[in-house]
């Protein structure tokens, strides 16, 4: 069986179909591609892929530098909130026992690190006092009552039950 120029003819007419169909899919998907590549970028698209990635390698490096900036404020916001009062404890109470009611009060007011001031309200009839001890660790240098104690307490587990409750 020999092979005719004929038979040449149509392997070769095949051969170039083929080719013409590889071809007309390739540039169809470069085609796609390109769509999806003026869709992604816009007007703002760059030339090439070099320019691509040097643009988005700056504009990683604009994005890196702002995370840090934003990551230092960070710390600075939450050094200075620490250092202020954000745990509070009230009690009210009557320290007369034939009068009144319970119009005095012992507020305890704290930072994280457990500083701040205890403010003791007595109030009576004809005057009203107003006493305040400093607190350095949970600790005051003077003799706490037990109203003002029990405000401290308040005071020292005021925060942890609420970010424990805000984890729940």
């Amino acid at each position: 069986m020999a092979i005719s120029a004929l038979d040449v003819a149509y392997g070769a007419i095949g051969l170039a179909v083929v080719a013409l169909v590889i071809g007309i899919w390739g540039l169809s998907a470069a085609v796609n591609t390109r769509k999806r590549y003026l869709t992604a970028f816009g007007d703002d698209r760059p030339e090439n892929v070099e320019q691509l990635i040097a643009s988005l390698h700056e504009r990683l490096d604009v994005s890196v530098d702002k995370f840090d900036s934003f990551n230092h404020r960070l710390d600075v916001f939450s050094a200075k909130t620490a250092q202020g009062i954000n745990r509070i404890g009230l009690v009210r109470f009557n320290p007369f026992q034939d009068t009144g009611s319970d119009q005095s009060f012992s507020a305890a007011l704290l930072n994280d690190s457990g500083d701040g001031i205890i403010l003791t309200s007595l109030w009576g009839r004809d005057e009203v006092r107003l006493y305040a001890k400093p607190v350095d660790r949970h600790e005051s240098r003077y003799i706490l009552s037990q109203e003002e104690k029990q405000a401290l307490d308040m005071a020292k587990n005021a925060r942890s039950a609420q970010v424990n409750s805000s984890k729940a």
